[in-house]
């Protein structure tokens, strides 16, 4: 029996979808509080039972990653960390039980299971298989199950991993790609635009600066100016950047002159853009705005939510991408062209290590943050089957 053969013949379907409902059956928003370091517990837990050193470690308030390894026998060989996040969206208006999770017609249902529950579980089954068929690894295999990738902390859980663990050389990020490849992503940035006028009586408009309608103009402006620029930037494998209002606020009462006024958007941005590109032409396009006002000003700033979160640019002709691709045949009989996804992922931050970092997993992200949320059985097992194979090829035994 070769190895590839001793690590599936320890691989059941039926036990990958017990470890997925159990994690899916855990509310794990960051508003629950808990919920992330219940899944983290659980997680180590389920490790340990299998003899694989493993370590829930807090992050902040009390909300912990969770992190397991498979040390190599050659210090010599490559390192491979496989990365998820641990906490989800919300489940309101979830149009069915978002915590049950089910197995009805060849999927499984609930919040988390496409992002990225099913992801976790594969890439811990993985690990369990390799363990249990006694191969030992040239390189080291490691877990890491990570808080806030969907909360305003900003990623608190990948950044904490950053600064207090070593460095692999190849990293995973188990979001769902339907199983294709993706050697970049896009960057995202909120930006606020905060615009000073004047008060007046509103009986006497014109002796303020209305900064409502400042804002309004500079707004249009970025639709009309900026949105076709946008359009026309490509990139091989992702879609053109977009710019999105998302909120406005300003203003007292009908009878008085806003002074005050701001807008925030969300800014998605290409890889060969940066963000101090993006700022720099917003800004330009709202300077020749508020010239128009004589006495009024403005100023951007980036919301903490999204600092820091760049594109990934790892790409996808290299050893990960090359095998991976392999793998993917193997297991499934695709041949898969790698390329890139238009959302953002916890991989920036590894990418930053200089950690050659590729997003897969199973689902379609077409169900991550939906009221509808499942993930397909058959593509979550192919995916548990590839992480193995993946770390056996690149690692070595």
């Amino acid at each position: 029996m070769n190895h590839k053969e001793q690590i599936l013949l320890n691989m059941n379907q039926e036990e990958l979808i017990e470890l997925t409902s159990q994690l899916v059956s855990i509310p794990s928003h960051y508003k629950v509080p808990g919920g992330e370091t219940r899944v983290a517990r659980v997680i180590s837990e389920r490790l340990r039972a299998e003899n694989i050193s493993s370590e829930v470690e807090e992050v902040f308030d009390e909300r912990c990653n969770v992190w397991a390894s498979l040390p190599g026998t050659d210090p010599k060989a490559p390192s491979l960390l496989l990365c998820g996040h641990l906490d989800t969206v919300l489940a309101e208006g979830m149009d069915h039980e978002p915590f049950s999770g089910m197995v009805k017609d060849g999927k499984l249902w609930g919040r988390g299971a496409a992002d990225m529950k099913g992801g976790n579980a594969a890439m811990l089954y993985a690990m369990m298989a390799i363990k249990r068929s006694g191969i030992s690894l040239k390189g080291d295999l490691i877990y890491a199950g990570l808080v806030g990738e969907e909360s305003p902390n900003n990623s608190e859980g990948a950044r904490y991993w950053v600064s207090h663990h070593k460095r692999t050389d190849y990293a995973i990020v188990g979001e769902a790609t339907g199983l294709n490849v993706a050697g970049y992503h896009k960057g995202m940035s909120w930006l606020k635009v905060h615009i000073q006028g004047k008060a007046s009586h509103a009986s006497k408009p014109t002796q303020g600066i209305n900064a409502v309608s400042v804002a309004a103009r500079m707004i249009a402006a970025l639709e009309d100016e900026l949105l076709p620029q946008l359009a026309l930037r490509k990139h091989d494998y992702v879609a053109p950047p977009t710019l999105s209002i998302g909120k406005i606020s300003g203003g007292l009462q009908n009878n008085t002159v806003p002074h005050q006024c701001w807008f925030s958007m969300d800014r998605r941005y290409i890889p060969g853009e940066n963000i101090a590109q993006v700022k720099g032409e917003i800004e330009e396009i709202l300077q020749s705005v508020v010239q128009r006002y004589p006495g009024a000003s403005f100023y951007i700033e980036e919301e903490p939510e999204t600092q820091g979160r760049e594109t990934l640019e790892s790409g996808i002709d290299n050893a990960l991408a090359e095998t991976l691709v392999g793998c993917i045949k193997d297991v499934t009989g695709r041949i898969v062209k790698p390329g890139g996804v238009d959302y953002w992922t916890d991989g920036a931050h590894l990418a930053r290590m200089n950690t050659k970092t590729v997003v897969f997993g199973p689902g379609n992200i077409a169900q991550a943050h939906a009221a509808t949320e499942f993930i397909d059985i058959q593509e979550l097992f192919a995916s548990a089957k590839i992480y193995a194979l993946l770390a056996m090829q690149l690692l070595g035994v």
